[in-house]
């Protein structure tokens, strides 16, 4: 539309200066006129020429020769502005179109700010971020802890994209130690500062960092030592006490799928997933328990001297509901699960993995925690 414009300013300039240059350019009655310029001529005055005039119609005065070069000068110099206005018209047009925008940019915006963006496999930076794209198809990644988002989105040459998440804040890490701790024989019972921490061979992983005092004690006697815990970082200490000449008492093990606390009466006698515990000889009722996961069970188990009772744990299953706005297809543990809405699918006790992915509003994953007691729902908004 701006060149179509141009030429249409061209033309009517020229029109202008025909109007001009007509009473200039034509012979009139009665004495000499100026001859018809091929330059300033048009077609339009072989069509309207002046009839002659009558007899009886009084002389014309003849134009002067000095008048009428002034005319036909303002009238070429009328048409060569004309003409560079045009030209000049062209160049700024030319102009607009070479700056035309090359590119689009997209805008990434998330709540709490810090996550880290990454764009078709490159990483490029963390909230909030602005970045030129070229035209076209790209898949967007927003990571903010175990939480990630998975965006497509289309860029236009020109155009501006902004992408506005909620996502969950990340906890602060705590800074830490551990501390493995052996006994030989192994079987003695550990303390960490007072407090009880199960039976040896036995490792701690959420330990202050700084000085600890541990104490260990079996039958036979009782050692203590003095571990200084850095962050990051597992001490290990080995303490040797006397030996009997036999076995007074056996082993139970403990195997399970997730962290087990072992209790016998009002004492914790062993932790961790997989425990190796010095007992006496007898009959021993004992509790196995999870707080987070709301597990506990109770075992009643004899202890042969100089044998292993093995206790193994299974992992319940209990019921989980799953729903997505507007809809998702979900897998759990890269397991498919189906489609929102899910009713009662049967999980196992403990930590796991859910994927939502959905066409156009990309894929978000969350890790999930699942209890024996319930009631275990998940609902997540990927309009959000």
């Amino acid at each position: 539309m701006p060149v179509q414009t141009a030429v249409q300013g061209e033309s009517g300039a020229r029109s202008w200066v025909g109007r001009v240059l007509r009473p200039l350019s034509g012979r009139r009655p009665g004495g000499p006129g100026i001859a018809s310029d091929p330059l300033l001529a048009f077609a339009s005055e072989d069509e309207n020429k002046t009839p002659p005039p009558s007899d009886s119609e009084a002389p014309q005065a003849r134009p002067s020769r000095g008048g009428t070069r002034v005319g036909v000068a303002l009238a070429a110099a009328v048409l060569l502005t004309a003409s560079a206005t045009f030209a000049v018209t062209r160049i700024v047009l030319r102009r607009d179109a070479r700056s035309a925008p090359q590119t689009g940019t997209v805008t990434v915006v998330t709540r709490p700010a810090g996550a880290h963006v990454t764009i078709d496999g490159d990483a490029r930076g963390v909230t909030p971020l602005t970045i030129a794209l070229s035209p076209g198809a790209h898949t967007l990644s927003v990571r903010n802890g175990d939480e990630e988002r998975v965006v497509p989105v289309t860029v236009t040459a020109g155009g501006d994209i902004v992408r506005d998440l909620e996502m969950n804040a990340a906890a602060p890490l705590a800074v830490f130690g551990g501390v493995s701790i052996a006994t030989d024989p192994p079987g003695a019972r550990v303390t960490v500062d007072g407090q009880l921490a199960g039976t040896s061979p036995v490792t701690l992983d959420e330990l202050a960092v700084g000085e600890h005092t541990i104490v260990v004690a079996s039958a036979t006697g009782s050692a203590e030592k003095k571990v200084t815990v850095a962050a990051g970082h597992t001490a290990s200490v080995v303490f040797s006490l006397p030996k009997v000449s036999g076995p007074v008492g056996g082993w139970l093990s403990v195997s399970a799928p997730f962290d087990i606390q072992v209790t016998e009466g009002a004492d914790v006698i062993g932790t961790g997933s997989a425990s190796k515990i010095m007992l006496a000889a007898g009959r021993h009722d004992i509790v196995l328990a999870n707080r987070t996961l709301e597990y506990q069970e109770s075992r009643r188990l004899e202890i042969v001297p100089g044998q292993t009772t093995v206790v193994r744990v299974e992992a319940p299953t209990v019921p989980v509901n799953v729903n997505a706005r507007p809809w998702a297809e979900v897998t759990l543990d890269g397991e498919s699960l189906g489609q929102t809405p899910i009713s009662n699918a049967t999980v196992s006790v403990g930590t796991h993995q859910l994927a939502f992915r959905h066409p156009q509003l990309g894929e978000r994953r969350q890790t999930i925690v699942v209890t024996a007691k319930g009631p275990n729902r998940v609902a997540v908004d990927l309009t959000k």
